[in-house]
């Protein structure tokens, strides 16, 4: 018998032990979503405290009875359970149960999700390297930035938020991209608004830096369409607060991003991470997937490289999210080579 009879018998969360993990920090993440079949088991994590509670209290409920490899029928179900509350936080909670189901269709078929998703993937996937922490006008900032891109990374991204006025903030991001000696991406993590985007927009050209991510603080059809008119030529760059296909359908169609930098668990999961891959295929809009998902973003670049380039690697951050990995799975020389263990490849320790 395969996993396309299997039906999900069991779903938990359970906690990462914190004696194989470390003491945790302030905004750890401290669970991981198991879901069992045929006494297998697949896993997804680490997940916060509220997605990992919406799952076990409910969603984890709905998808027992499912057939293990009817992703998208799992995925309307899970939706439909949400009903108003299928965005954000409930959005969350299904990309991470789907995460761990695609684990263990993996671990049943004995392949890795990569395979599962193509015929023919890719086995080394680029990564680039995102700091967002570091603030660039602080002393030492250029030799971080030299330091970092000098680890072979595809291309480096910083944090740049919004606080000195428009032409300094475009100076701070040719800086940064001299010190890197490649065009740096920046993240302006939803502070600059439209008066600062606009104001910066004559000095950020795709010569000047890849992308500005996040410039507005909401990512709706409206507000990108305004910054289009007000800075057509700045290189903007959206997708990790967005939830449905829809929203993401329409601003890449009439916002044309200079990458769609979507997460695979915020937008629903590996399942519907698909579609939102295709809809950026239709448009030829490069996708740079999120790094908060880090392991099923690997994946879904080696499935998909002609659509998905380099992946995200939070430096400060995803360390720690991988403590509880048997074997963690990092970039070396710009790259991470994908996991040819079944399903996602890693092993979380509980």
């Amino acid at each position: 018998m395969g996993p396309d009879d299997a039906f999900i018998e069991r779903v938990s969360v359970e906690r990462v032990d914190p004696g194989v993990a470390g003491p945790y920090e302030p905004g750890d993440s401290q669970f991981t979503v198991a879901v069992s079949a045929r006494a297998v088991t697949g896993r997804f994590g680490p997940v916060d405290e509220l997605p990992a509670v919406l799952i076990a209290t409910r969603l984890g409920q709905a998808a027992i009875g499912h057939l293990v490899a009817d992703h998208v029928g799992l995925l309307h179900r899970l939706i439909v359970e949400l009903g108003a509350h299928g965005a954000g936080l409930g959005r969350w909670a299904v990309g991470a149960l789907d995460c761990a189901v695609w684990d263990l269709h993996g671990r049943l078929a004995d392949l890795p999700v990569a395979a599962l998703l193509s015929d023919r993937p890719t086995r080394r996937v680029p990564a680039y390297g995102s700091w967002l922490s570091l603030d660039l006008q602080s002393q030492g900032s250029a030799e971080w930035v030299r330091r970092t891109a000098g680890e072979g990374f595809a291309f480096t991204k910083w944090g740049l938020r919004s606080g000195p006025d428009a032409r300094e903030l475009a100076g701070l991001a040719e800086q940064a991209t001299v010190w890197a000696g490649h065009r740096v991406a920046v993240d302006a993590v939803g502070t600059w608004g439209h008066f600062v985007a606009a104001g910066a927009g004559p000095f950020l050209s795709q010569d000047v830096v890849r992308w500005v991510e996040d410039p507005l603080p909401r990512t709706d059809l409206a507000a990108y369409t305004h910054l289009r008119q007000w800075a057509p030529r700045l290189p903007i760059a959206y997708g990790e607060r967005l939830v449905h296909a829809e929203d993401a359908v329409n601003l890449l169609h009439q916002c044309r991003p200079a990458a769609f930098t979507f997460d695979v668990a915020w937008c629903g999961g590996i399942t519907e991470a698909r579609t939102w891959l295709a809809a950026a295929q239709e448009e030829q809009v490069p996708v740079h997937l999120h790094g908060r998902a880090f392991v099923p973003a690997v994946h879904l670049a080696a499935a998909y490289p002609g659509v998905a380039d380099a992946v995200e690697y939070q430096i400060e951050w995803e360390p720690r999210r991988q403590r509880a990995l048997r074997e963690p799975l990092r970039p070396a020389d710009g790259h991470v080579t994908v996991p040819d263990g079944p399903g996602l490849g890693v092993e979380v320790l509980v």
